[in-house]
């Protein structure tokens, strides 16, 4: 009996050691913490390409650059530029400007380029901006020209040149009228009756259309009209009121001869 006691005992104090074995063979020892490597961002974005007019106002938005990233947030920055000064770009948004308008000339350079260097944390990408400019007549900008709706005017055979009805007036300093006994238009605000040489006073005129204004040649209605009024009946002209600083587009339907003193013609109002 002693003997059989004595081997139980053994065989539950082995069976105790093997459990208390297993139970510490998993201590931190062999735990293992993996970090995850940092995955790196990604930068999507395409070249600029845009148009504007030469001369455009300083701080005016040209476009804007269009980039994503797949972690973190975007800078922009300009790493060069084919007319330096030319072009800004704000550094968070991507939106590119005008820094220097007097660099957008279309007769010394036609386009502008950029280089933009774009990044979020270690990450670059480059990309190009390119502005293309447009001409602009500098001249024409200048000119006051009516476009408006056309009005026929009348001087009737005869008509009494003082009368309101039988007057052009295009403004307060021009009322084109024409007397009953031979000669040419006149301007009733400052004349009594034409004089060949200048009237009608305060006008000056072309052959020609407003299209090709920067190349027409002003002159008095006679002398614009090669001496003879009656010769330009279907032609287009360009009239200039001197004070008003206005250009008209007219042309003549008709011009009584034998001292009738009728005359009509079309002409813009303005807009």
């Amino acid at each position: 009996m002693k003997t059989y006691f004595q081997n139980k005992r053994l065989r539950l104090i082995s069976l105790f050691s093997l459990l208390l074995l297993f139970s510490c063979g998993g201590g931190d020892d062999d735990v293992q913490t993996v970090t995850p490597a940092p995955v790196a961002a990604v930068i999507t974005a395409a070249d600029l390409a845009a148009t504007t007019p030469e001369n455009p106002e300083a701080g005016a938005t040209l476009g804007t650059v269009q980039a994503s990233v797949s972690t973190g947030s975007l800078q922009y920055s300009l790493t060069s530029q084919s007319v330096a000064g030319a072009l800004a770009i704000n550094a968070s948004t991507g939106v590119v400007t005008v820094a220097d308008a007097a660099l957008f000339d279309f007769e010394t350079a036609q386009s502008l380029t950029a280089n933009v260097r774009v990044t979020a944390g270690n990450v670059i990408k480059d990309i190009t901006v390119t502005i293309t400019l447009t001409d602009v007549d500098e001249m024409d900008a200048g000119y006051t020209i009516w476009t408006g709706a056309t009005l026929t005017f009348t001087k009737s055979n005869g008509g009494d040149p003082t009368l309101a009805s039988q007057q052009d007036a295009i403004t307060d300093n021009v009322k084109i009228t024409r007397g009953n006994t031979g000669g040419q238009i006149y301007n009733i605000v400052t004349e009594a009756a034409a004089n060949s040489s200048v009237s009608p006073a305060g006008t000056e005129w072309s052959l020609g259309t407003v299209d090709d204004i920067d190349s027409l040649t002003f002159e008095p209605f006679r002398a614009a009209t090669g001496g003879k009024p009656k010769d330009v009946v279907g032609q287009n002209m360009v009239l200039h009121l001197i004070t008003d600083d206005v250009y008209i587009s007219i042309k003549f339907t008709s011009w009584a001869t034998g001292k009738a003193g009728g005359f009509a013609y079309e002409r813009s109002t303005s807009n």
